[in-house]
């Protein structure tokens, strides 16, 4: 689930890979490889790839908790 909110989350920010790759000091094929579910980040990246995007951290995992139909919130 973390490739496809990745993606979606990049391209409103209008970021190809290889932009959100330096902003997040990573490369582009490791941007690929989130998107594609090949991999995973550990914290560390996941608050690169955030910061990149000007989002808080916690929005990938919202993000994701909504696509899996599961709102713990409520």
């Amino acid at each position: 689930m973390f490739g496809p909110v990745l993606r979606q989350l990049r391209n409103r920010q209008n970021f190809t890979q290889e932009r959100l790759g330096e902003l997040a000091g990573t490369t582009a094929a490791f941007v690929s490889m989130l998107e594609s579910g090949h991999k995973y980040p550990n914290l560390e990246m996941l608050f690169k790839l955030a910061y990149a995007l000007k989002i808080r951290p916690g929005l990938f995992l919202d993000e994701m908790e909504k696509r899996s139909g599961h709102d713990l919130r409520a």
